[in-house]
């Protein structure tokens, strides 16, 4: 009887496999935003053993909570006997330029993150090493992460061999040559790690300390024994204090909040998925009540009844999961292409499957609680309980539909906010450029020590070029970097104003009008400013000096503004230091210059100095912006997809309810039309329905929208503003009418005879 139900399934589906694969296929994209938005929300999250008594030591009544090198010290000798080892690792990672010298004697440079460590590290957070037990002995040696061994060494031991950086870890320290004793297995909480020195060598840097709960000890009785270790801090008393790590703190709490709100918002997706499933099998479970009063008629059971629909949602649930797997290889390719440094390992890799095979059985299971309740109210079976199910079979459609129109709602409203929200916080910019100008201009960043022994060469060599016609040293590494500094008005309170250095030659190179005494870079103590903030000074009466966090500055010229300078209202106007601390050259080529070639020149230029092993950043102006505005744009670019995915889940669920509703129903309109229905008429029987269904969808979704959006940006003006909601109102509306128009334009002008005919 298996094989007869899974036959008999399999040709119910085929029947419909125009909707069998729309329903199928939105599922399958609904496991697949949810793994992907897991795999990033979720990859600080970490299953430690015995977590319920892994603790972290803190100062009490203090903001700092770490531990300078000696305070740890003393601190684990005190307390060796009570807490045994701890786990010290200094919080900062950092970046330094250093060479790897083989076993063959070849030198290669690279940038490496590195972070100080003890010898308990690897162990407390269960980090694998792949070369024995050996650990940081000693100052002078370090263990690398397994990433960067691919990346440094290939598939050679890199154990004995030299990593030399180009300057001291610290500035007090003249140990620069460290010897690799071993190698650590990937730790899927982080990629960026590629060498663990000792804590010892850089002494200044702050430590985290971590250890357990030791045993027969709760925690209350762990803090009054800290309460014997002391320490004087700033005149004030102070001593270590446990927490469990379970227990969130302040900062944990608002990141797992961020973690539950995104995991949320990709559930929702999933839950828009799996209900367009379940509606479909379900309403043609429905439409096929004549066959199931049949089968029970010649003596098919309950349980008969229920394999029958558990095999059509077997086979659909199955073809899902495949046309997943499909989805899921074609995001990873796309992430390769699209997401610079984008790599997996293996191990995450299989996590990710493993996943998806976890949700598909999962997702399983809950289909088979949720398709015995049709199958109940199936159990008596007459005409006249047929005739008063016809009349509310439409009912749970109805609702989950409403469901996935209140989400798909919620996404596209929520897209539109944040898109203008971001106009309004960085659409409206100052450049004095036109689009072409900008891209005319080529931004070379001096990143590596490298570059900078060779930077005369550098720059002579490309100066030599026909196109180059002007240069622009800066401070600061890119022309998007306004930070903030605050100023202290007239009234004493306070006012941010955006802020750069480099060359004064700045405001020439960039068209932007200023009038006043154009100084060299190295003329200290002066400053300019833009009209927006001279106004400030001119009504807090200051004329030729202002002062910023205690030093003064003289007024050397006003400016209209910095490029791509915000007026967002958030600023009061923007100054400009000049500064000699070279960080990038800013090129502008001939008008028609090949901007691909001469980037293509300007790289071999620098490639001739810098070996390939070192990065090499070379970008066009408008290139600087996009990466400036990365996190932003990739945050839109979520809410879009996601917005995409939503639309696409509703408008195929709306498509496929209307096409098999169309369809079960031509002989009911066929009768109303030869008892004088109207075109009209008929089409008011569908419209209506799905109507009254966007409605209640939007009265619900909408409210919800504002308040979600008021939460994330409420500094935003737009927010406040009701037109958004008018225009996302008609847009939702016009989308379900262009859906559902054909379908019900077809079923006005069928013709009566035909259907009576065929049926």
């Amino acid at each position: 009887m298996i094989i007869h139900y899974l036959k008999i399934s399999l040709r119910n589906l085929w029947k419909y496999k125009t909707h069998s694969l729309i329903s199928a296929l939105c599922l399958a994209v609904g496991i697949v935003c949810y793994i992907l938005v897991s795999m990033y929300s979720q990859k600080m999250e970490v299953d430690l053993p015995d977590m319920e008594r892994r603790i972290r030591l803190e100062y009490s009544q203090d903001r700092n909570s770490f531990f300078s090198m000696q305070d740890a010290q003393l601190l684990e000798d005190k307390l060796s006997h009570e807490l045994g080892k701890l786990s010290f690792s200094q919080f900062f990672h950092k970046s330094i330029e250093a060479e790897i010298i083989n076993n063959e004697q070849h030198n290669f440079p690279f940038i490496i993150n590195f972070m100080g460590v003890n010898d308990y590290y690897f162990s407390y957070y269960n980090r694998k090493l792949l070369y024995g037990s050996r650990l940081i002995q000693a100052p002078d040696e370090v263990i690398l992460s397994q990433n960067f061994v691919r990346k440094a060494y290939g598939d050679k031991n890199p154990i004995g061999t030299i990593i030399f950086t180009e300057s001291s870890l610290q500035p007090d320290s003249a140990m620069q040559s460290f010897r690799v004793v071993n190698v650590v297995e990937n730790d899927l909480l982080e990629f960026q790690t590629d060498c663990y020195f000792s804590y010892e060598v850089m002494p200044d840097q702050p430590i985290a300390i971590n250890g357990y709960l030791p045993p027969q000890m709760n925690l209350e009785a762990l803090n009054q024994l800290l309460r014997s270790v002391p320490w004087e801090r700033n005149g004030e008393t102070i001593y270590p204090e446990a927490r469990l790590l379970s227990q969130k703190d302040a900062v944990s709490m608002k990141s797992l909040l961020i973690n539950m709100l995104i995991m949320f918002i990709a559930s929702l997706i999933l839950i828009s998925g799996l209900i367009n499933f379940l509606k479909f099998i379900i309403q043609m479970f429905y439409n096929r009540q004549r066959e199931i009063a049949l089968r029970k008629c010649m003596g098919a059971s309950v349980k008969g009844l229920y394999l029958l629909l558990f095999f059509e949602v077997f086979w659909m649930m199955s073809f899902a999961f495949l046309i997943s797997l499909v989805l899921m290889e074609l995001s990873m390719s796309a992430m390769q292409i699209y997401i610079p440094n984008w790599g997996i390992p293996d191990a995450i890799l299989f996590a990710i499957y493993l996943l998806q095979f976890k949700i598909y059985i999962v997702l399983l299971a809950i289909c088979m609680l949720i398709i015995w309740f049709p199958i109940r109210r199936l159990r008596m079976t007459s005409i006249i309980s047929q005739v008063n199910r016809n009349r509310n079979k439409h009912i749970f459609r109805s609702v989950m539909m409403w469901l996935q129109l209140s989400i798909s709602i919620f996404f596209i409203g929520g897209t539109f906010v944040i898109n203008l929200g971001w106009y309004e916080a960085f659409g409206r910019t100052y450049s004095a450029l036109t689009s072409q100008e900008e891209k005319e201009i080529i931004i070379v960043k001096i990143n590596t020590q490298r570059m900078r022994q060779h930077l005369n060469s550098i720059l002579a060599d490309i100066r030599a070029l026909p196109e180059v016609t002007d240069e622009l040293k800066m401070e600061d590494n890119t022309m998007m970097s306004h930070y903030m500094q605050t100023y202290t008005k007239a009234d004493r309170s306070e006012a941010y104003v955006s802020v750069i250095k480099g060359d004064p030659h700045y405001f020439k190179f960039l068209n932007i009008p200023m009038s006043g005494k154009v100084v060299d870079a190295d003329a200290s103590g002066t400053i300019y400013v833009s009209e927006d903030f001279r106004r400030q000074l001119d009504k807090d009466s200051i004329q030729d000096m202002v002062e910023f966090y205690g030093q003064s500055y003289r007024i050397i010229g006003t400016f209209k503004a910095l490029h791509k300078e915000s007026s967002n209202g958030h600023t009061i106007g923007s100054v400009f230091y000049p500064g000699n601390q070279l960080n990038a050259i800013c090129f502008k080529m001939a008008p028609g210059t090949d901007i691909k070639l001469a980037i293509r020149r300007i790289n071999e230029i620098c490639r001739h100095y810098v070996p390939v092993t070192l990065p090499v950043e070379i970008k066009k102006l408008p290139d600087d912006k996009q990466d400036f505005m990365r996190s932003i744009q990739m945050m839109q670019g979520a809410m879009m997809i996601l917005a995409i995915v939503s639309i696409l889940l509703v408008v195929l669920s709306i498509y496929s309810a209307i096409s098999i509703d169309t369809i079960s129903r031509q002989k009911e309109m066929a009768i109303r039309k030869i008892n004088g229905a109207t075109p009209t008429t008929i089409a008011t029987v569908f419209g209506k329905a799905y109507l009254t269904i966007f409605l209640l969808a939007f009265a619900v979704a909408y409210p919800l929208l504002r308040l979600a959006m008021m939460a994330i940006i409420d500094n935003m003006k737009v927010v406040s503003e009701w037109w958004w909601g008018v225009v996302l109102f008609f847009s939702v509306a016009f989308m379900i009418f262009l859906t559902t128009a054909y379908k019900i334009y077809r079923i006005m002008h069928i013709n009566p005879a035909e259907i009576i005919k065929n049926e």
